[in-house]
């Protein structure tokens, strides 16, 4: 019974709710004189020495443009490092792994072939997180086609 009572209880207080919205929106309607178009209107001014005529359209203020950076970038040309080398910086940076370029790439060389107990023990003393161990693997055997 009182489960009842707390259902009906909140279906009144939500038709209360969604009543009082409705006559908020229906009292700020389009015949009163708060209307949006007016308050758009007194709100923009003419830039400072000149006078808005009605009717005459301002220019819209340019948008920000937003640049999206990589977070890590190769240089092709840089010595010691290969295509498979750049994939693999980009899948473990998928992945949630943020280590040093150079770092990285040394680590999967250094750890690859190794028996999971070592390479743990590289990659974790190197500052990785224990979870990400098997996923760092994973991505430079997948990249690297082995070792």
């Amino acid at each position: 019974m009182r489960q009842i009572t707390i259902v009906v209880a909140a279906a009144l207080l939500a038709a209360v709710v969604a009543c009082a919205g409705a006559i908020a929106f229906m009292r700020l309607g389009p015949g009163e004189s708060r209307d949006a178009g007016r308050v758009a209107e007194t709100r923009t001014s003419a830039p400072s020495g000149q006078e808005r005529e009605p009717g005459q359209e301002q220019a819209p203020e340019p948008r920000p443009t937003v640049t999206v950076t990589e977070p890590r970038t190769v240089v092709p040309d840089e010595p010691g490092r290969s295509a498979a080398d750049a994939d693999f910086l980009a899948m473990i940076a998928a992945d949630g792994i943020t280590a040093p370029d150079g770092w990285a790439i040394e680590a999967g060389r250094a750890t690859c072939g190794q028996d999971y107990a070592s390479a743990r023990e590289y990659l974790t003393d190197g500052g990785l997180y224990d979870h990400h161990v098997q996923t760092f693997l994973d991505d430079w055997m997948i990249t690297h086609g082995g070792c």
